[in-house]
């Protein structure tokens, strides 16, 4: 009886230090970044996991030094080299066409952080409504000005009503696959609608980017007012894979609802996903008053 308490003690205590090992505390996890397109370079952000125990005031930093590995179902693979950027790993080998399916690797705190996607076809049927809209100028350099006096036309544009117009977008879609929508302005030189005050002060200057969450239609559509600079919009059509539109269902995490973030990564946390697009131009004018 004694030496089987003794086996049993013993085998709990080695079923305990298994456990043990395996528990990955707050915070040991690896972030990763990565959306990958056929026929492209790969570029991999990594960086480390805040714990929610953590302050307000802890930051999410870059990991550096790791050897990462990509390699598809043939057995070709490259690895990564880390950028001046600390923490992003990008490549000089591109990636194969649609379809294929690819894999990453690397060691990071003693385990292997491993994930796997495929790269999606191109988005079918991309149409756009309008390739040219207009919008109003409007010069708030100076403050608001209403109007150049009685029978005038307005100063920088002031209260001049803008019509809306509505940009339709649509694309074949029968299976039902996650596709989004980004517009992403292409001039080098920003030159916006409504030009702020000389102290701009208090003002936050639109971003050059904006996107639409996920949808499984084959339709969806922007609006003139979304558009805040002069110039070409490229409108891109992306096609993803439901780990990335997972995301988008996932993200009602606060600090009232605690919940670990979906992912597809082996022993770590983020996105490691294929995505493919197609992309149509819009130019957006200066109506003239």
């Amino acid at each position: 009886m004694k030496n089987i308490l003794i086996i049993l003690s013993f085998v709990l205590s080695f079923t305990s230090c298994i456990d043990v090992n395996n528990v990955i505390n707050p915070g040991d996890k690896p972030i990763v970044e990565a959306y990958l397109a056929p026929n492209h370079t790969v570029s991999m952000k990594v960086f480390t996991e805040i714990p929610y125990s953590e302050t307000d005031s802890t930051f999410s930093v870059p990991i550096s030094g790791l050897s990462i590995t990509i390699k598809n179902l043939s057995g070709a693979s490259f690895t990564l080299t880390e950028s001046e950027t600390k923490g992003t790993y990008v490549s000089t080998a591109k990636l194969g066409a649609a379809g294929q399916t690819y894999s990453m690797s690397f060691v990071h705190n003693g385990r292997t952080v491993s994930a796997t996607t495929i790269l999606p076809v191109k988005p079918v049927g991309f149409k756009m409504s309008v390739s040219e809209i207009e919008r109003i100028y409007r010069d708030l350099s100076s403050g608001f000005q209403s109007g150049g006096g009685p029978g005038g036309p307005p100063q920088g544009g002031g209260f001049q009503q803008e019509a809306r117009v509505n940009i339709d977008l649509s694309w074949t879609n029968p299976d039902e696959i996650y596709h989004f929508v980004a517009a992403q302005y292409l001039e080098t030189t920003l030159s916006p609608i409504v030009q702020f005050p000389t102290n701009e002060t208090g003002f936050t200057r639109p971003a050059r980017r904006f996107t639409n969450r996920p949808i499984k239609t084959s339709t969806s559509n922007l609006q003139s007012q979304q558009f805040e600079y002069f110039g070409r919009y490229a409108i891109i059509l992306y096609r993803l894979n439901p780990d990335y539109a997972a995301l988008y269902e996932n993200d009602n995490t606060s600090s009232q609802n605690l919940v670990t973030p979906v992912s597809t990564i082996e022993n770590g946390l983020g996105i490691f996903t294929g995505v493919n697009a197609d992309t149509l131009i819009l130019n957006v004018k200066k109506q003239v008053l």
